[in-house]
């Protein structure tokens, strides 16, 4: 299976999972917004108290504290990666506002994302290894966000007591300031507007002891599938048709997974039908769901125009502007195959292989390792239906 864009683990809209009462619940969202309006102010007047009397040193006071506001949130998502890594679940990007790094299985590639809002926020994509404990996994992950944050904040507390008055010390009292209140406004058990689901209320549900077969871990069960190599024609058919019955974008998901199994077993005809459905789902998207997916969409989108390539015996729909640049780097594997197809209809048989043997290259790097395998096949299944 393959990276299906924004559609994260560990945040997103998850009904029917255990949640506090909706007149708690709205208490302790009202807080969590009063924390988050705490570090930014903290932040930024901290670190412009400690600056200079000088009417010269106001704007670098607030750019230092906005410059450690916007490090507490990359410390929280870096506590989440690294204890992702640490409990054996699978890491497959972390993203902080519009810096994406994307984790390789050596080295790792770093990008910038498109603006979708203005919220200063990120994720971290990974998913649970099967093979493993499930729980233990989950709440290592969820728990790793808010623990760094804290654990700065007593560093950089501990740090500031040793330290004179100055610039220095106000920008560590600052580190010290916004990271606590990232880290207890993430311990809150709630349930956000739109449904975000806070750090807080997934360990408290892991730790009552949360069914890992609910039908809403559908997507999470799936991913984990792949990454240890499981390939999208041996995906469970029941966890399809979970995804199939949930709200947007997991239908989207479910269709791009079952072409993928169509992709890798040659049957072209049949992954090229489902452009049809392709169409009615994306038609149906609310406004608010179509910049985020737009990668996932441009994806699909290309995955199709390659499979009618394949079945009519024509590229005219694998034009330049098929994928952005930018998507053109990020999902290479399908771009070189579109580039193979092109060659391989205009009679230059190398240049396809060539094209294909990038293809593959690019899959091997992939943490995911049902990738590399998927597009293994997929290439020997292209060889035997382009023209020789």
């Amino acid at each position: 299976m393959a990276d299906t864009g924004n559609a994260e683990s560990h945040a997103g809209e998850v009904a029917g999972l255990w949640e506090l009462p909706p007149v708690l619940n709205e208490a302790l969202r009202m807080l969590v917004y009063l924390l988050g309006g705490a570090a930014g102010i903290l932040g930024v007047m901290l670190c412009m108290l400690s600056m200079p009397a000088e009417t010269v040193w106001i704007l670098p006071g607030i750019l230092a504290g906005a410059t450690v506001l916007y490090l507490s949130i990359f410390v929280h998502e870096l506590g989440h990666l690294l204890a992702a890594r640490w409990s054996g679940m699978t890491v497959l990007r972390m993203c902080v506002r519009r810096l994406d790094v994307r984790l390789l299985r050596e080295g790792l590639k770093v990008g910038w994302r498109p603006r979708y809002n203005r919220r200063l926020a990120g994720f971290v994509m990974a998913f649970a290894d099967p093979r493993g404990p499930w729980r233990r996994q989950q709440m290592w992950f969820v728990a790793g966000g808010p623990l760094a944050n804290l654990a700065v904040a007593l560093l950089a507390g501990a740090i500031v007591l040793w330290l004179e008055p100055g610039p220095l010390r106000g920008i560590l009292l600052a580190i010290c300031a916004t990271n606590a209140c990232v880290g207890v406004a993430n311990l809150l058990p709630v349930v956000g507007r739109p449904r975000v689901v806070s750090d807080g209320l997934w360990l408290l549900r892991w730790r009552r002891g949360m069914d890992i077969g609910h039908p809403q871990l559908a997507f999470a069960r799936l991913m984990g599938l792949s990454c240890a190599g499981t390939c999208a024609d041996e995906a469970p058919e029941p966890e399809l048709r979970l995804l199939e019955s949930q709200d947007q974008p997991m239908p989207l998901v479910a269709l791009y997974l079952r072409l993928r199994a169509l992709q890798i077993q040659g049957r072209w005809q049949e992954a090229a039908a489902l452009e049809v459905p392709f169409q009615v789902l994306r038609n149906a998207l609310p406004e608010a769901l179509q910049r985020p997916l737009f990668d996932m969409l441009r994806l699909i989108g290309a995955e199709l125009a390659f499979v009618a390539a394949v079945s009519s015996g024509s590229a005219a729909g694998l034009f330049d502007e098929l994928l952005p640049e930018r998507l053109k780097r990020e999902y290479a594997s399908v771009w070189a195959r579109c580039l193979a197809v092109r060659a391989a209809f205009g009679g230059e048989r190398e240049e396809c292989r060539r094209q294909l043997a990038r293809a593959v290259a690019s899959a091997r790097r992939s943490p995911d390792l049902s990738q590399e395998t998927e597009e293994t096949r997929m290439c020997e299944r292209l060889l035997e239906a382009l023209p020789a």
